[in-house]
C-alpha cells in the first residue's frame, strides 16, 4: 500500500502548496520554479511558433496565470515539463526568471501526453509522440508485453506505433489514409515489448509500401489526365479487403491482399475510379 501511494504522489519539494486533485485524489504539489530547472519532455510535439506568440501577448496582456504541469526528473535535477511547452517558450521569449508550475506525479506523464489539451493533434503528431512514448517502454519495460494496460493507456492506439515508424521512413506518408484499415487488423500483440518492436517495424515497411504503390497509380493517372484531388483516397478504398469487416483481421493477410490489389492497378488505374473493388 505504501508502495502504491509513492506512484501515484510527487516528490515534495521545499516550499510551494501541496493539495490533491479533486477528480482522481492523487497529490500533487504546487510552485513557482526557476527556468532554468525547466526542459520540455522529449514526447512533446513540435511546438507552433505562431501559438507561442499567441501566448506572449496574453501574457503581456494579462500575465501568466496558467501553470505548467511538470514531473520531476530522475535523480531530482530539474524538471520535465509534459504540459505547457508553448507556455514555457513564451515565458523564455519575455526573459521570465520563474513561472508557475503544477508537480505531477510520475506515472501521469505518459497519459498527459497522450491527453495534450492545447490543440487537437493530427495523426502525424499523435504517432510521433506515440512512437516516442513506445520506445521508452521498449528501453525501461522491454519484458512487458504489448497489451498491457499500462502500454495502451500510454499509447492509446497500437496502430500509431506502426504508423509512426512509417511517417519516419516516409515523411509524404498518407497515414490518415491507412488508418481506417489498420484499425481493423493492426491490435496490441501479446508478446513483450523487445520482440513486438521489430514486428512493428516490419508493419511499417508493409504500410510505407503500400503507400508507394498508391503513388504509382497516381502518377499513372496524371499520365492519362484522369487524377483528380481525392485520388489517392479512392485508390486504397478500391484495394481495401476490409471495407466490408466489422472483426479484427489478420495484419499479414490483410496487407498481402492491398498490396496484391494495388499492383493489379499498375496497368489499368483507371480501375479505382469505377469503384468497386
Amino acid at each position: 500500500m505504501a508502495e502504491r501511494s509513492a506512484r501515484s504522489s510527487p516528490p515534495e519539494p521545499e516550499g510551494g502548496l501541496a493539495f490533491r486533485d479533486p477528480a482522481k485524489r492523487r497529490g500533487l504539489h504546487f510552485d513557482v520554479l526557476p527556468m532554468a530547472k525547466l526542459e520540455v519532455i522529449s514526447h512533446q510535439r513540435k511546438a507552433s511558433d505562431a501559438h507561442v506568440k499567441r501566448v506572449m501577448d496574453s501574457v503581456d496582456r494579462v500575465g501568466f496565470l496558467a501553470p505548467v504541469v511538470v514531473v520531476e526528473r530522475d535523480g531530482g535535477a530539474g524538471y520535465l515539463i509534459i504540459d505547457g511547452q508553448h507556455r514555457y517558450l513564451a515565458a523564455k521569449e519575455l526573459g521570465l526568471r520563474r513561472i508557475p508550475a503544477v508537480i505531477a506525479p510520475r506515472d501521469v506523464a505518459r497519459r498527459m501526453l497522450t491527453l495534450n489539451v492545447e490543440k487537437e493533434p493530427n495523426i502525424r503528431e499523435r504517432s510521433a509522440v506515440a512512437l516516442s512514448i513506445y520506445r521508452e517502454l521498449v528501453d525501461t519495460e522491454p519484458d512487458m508485453t504489448e497489451d498491457d494496460p499500462e502500454v495502451a493507456d500510454a499509447v492509446q492506439q497500437a496502430h500509431y506505433v506502426t504508423l509512426g515508424l512509417g511517417y519516419a521512413a516516409s515523411g509524404r506518408l498518407a497515414g490518415s489514409q491507412f488508418e481506417p484499415i489498420l484499425r481493423k487488423c493492426d491490435g496490441f500483440m501479446d508478446t513483450p515489448l523487445a520482440e513486438s518492436l521489430p514486428v512493428r517495424e516490419e508493419r511499417a515497411d508493409r504500410v510505407v509500401e503500400a503507400h508507394r504503390l498508391v503513388r504509382a497509380v497516381t502518377d499513372r493517372l496524371k499520365e492519362i489526365g484522369a487524377w483528380h484531388e481525392f485520388a489517392g483516397a479512392q485508390i486504397i478504398s478500391y484495394a481495401n479487403p476490409l471495407k466490408r469487416a466489422r472483426k479484427q483481421h489478420s495484419f499479414d493477410q490483410t496487407f498481402d491482399k492491398l498490396i496484391a490489389k494495388l499492383e493489379t492497378l499498375g496497368e489499368h488505374p483507371e480501375k479505382a475510379l469505377r469503384g468497386g473493388g
